[in-house]
């Protein structure tokens, strides 16, 4: 398959998360219910791949991102609790209910700005337990000591 399996952690949500001050004030979208967050390993690019399964109802396919992308970083904050925020991600909405079968990053117009009113870019995890949330934090910290120039997620076959 060209792809290890590096680590699985039960979640218990995933919320879509807005940026600015009205983002406080945005209603919090579940995009993933009940699954499971899957980290898998490229074996030719070394790049570490995020799944998540996203709920029928807000779109087909996988929330899917890097966590060792030099190029497009995310970053992973511990809310407390069972919590963790992730910025910097930057998945389309366009397309939802389209079909597709997988989450891409999209590329920025020509001026290199990107509407983040059609982007999913950032979410709130919720993990089933606080030590899957730690053992999660603790891989991400690991890959991330050696990120890497990686290609744009076009998609996860």
């Amino acid at each position: 398959m060209g792809r290890t399996l590096l680590a699985t952690f039960r979640t218990s949500k995933t919320l879509r998360i807005h940026e600015g001050i009205s983002g406080a004030f945005s209603y919090a979208e579940q995009m993933c219910g009940m699954e499971n967050l899957r980290i898998w390993e490229d074996s030719d690019t070394l790049a570490v791949i995020v799944l998540i399964h996203f709920s029928p109802q807000f779109r087909n396919g996988y929330l899917a991102f890097y966590l060792n992308s030099l190029n497009s970083p995310i970053r992973v904050k511990d809310e407390g609790g069972r919590e963790v925020k992730v910025k910097g991600l930057r998945v389309p909405l366009e397309g939802k209910g389209s079909g597709r079968k997988d989450s891409v990053v999209a590329e920025g117009k020509a001026s290199g700005t990107i509407d983040k009113k059609k982007m999913v870019t950032g979410a709130r995890i919720e993990f089933a337990s606080e030590a899957e949330k730690r053992e999660f934090l603790g891989l991400v910290w690991q890959v991330q000591r050696e990120m890497r120039d990686l290609p744009s997620l076009a998609g996860v076959n």
